[in-house]
């Protein structure tokens, strides 16, 4: 009995290793201005997809994507990439994305997740919270947390990924 739970036990850390790809959950969201969108209308379409995920209220999310934002331009024309914020923030404060969006020039295609859809599947407990997937909407790498840098490292995944 033990030794069939250690075989299976290191079978499936086999199959983890050898980079088997959680699918990016794909519920229906909604937009800034409150319209139902489905979330597979922007991932698994063929090209590789950044996600951020983040709030108004935090300072960490802000610094993650105004860093990002210079390298938008190179990932979407150079490497067919594309880049999704999806905010978190709770219903009564959707008022405010828009506005935040505009004085931090973000051009991003912004969802909100009010309802904490992508969070109850994904298991993550803190943002910002950043994925990178492939074209088929699979998780090639996840990021918790913001870090100084991480910009640089996103793009050779993405690089990495628009080549296959």
């Amino acid at each position: 009995m033990l030794k069939n739970f250690l075989l299976s036990t290191l079978l499936v850390c086999f199959t983890i290793t050898l980079g088997a790809q959680q699918a990016f959950p794909t519920p229906d969201l909604i937009t800034v201005d409150r319209e139902v969108a489905p979330l597979s209308d922007y991932i698994g379409n063929g090209k590789p997809t950044v996600v951020a995920v983040w709030a108004t209220w935090c300072q960490p999310c802000h610094l993650e994507l105004d860093h990002m934002k210079s390298f938008l331009d190179a990932w979407e024309n150079e490497y067919g990439a594309q880049f999704l914020a999806i905010s978190v923030d709770q219903r009564h404060m959707i008022n405010r994305i828009k506005p935040l969006i505009k004085r931090k020039k973000w051009k991003y295609d912004v969802l909100v997740d009010t309802d904490g859809k992508l969070q109850s599947v994904l298991g993550f407990r803190s943002i910002p919270q950043m994925y990178v997937l492939n074209g088929k909407g699979e998780i090639v790498q996840s990021f918790t947390g913001y870090a100084a840098g991480r910009e640089q490292q996103v793009d050779r995944l993405v690089r990495r990924l628009s080549a296959k």
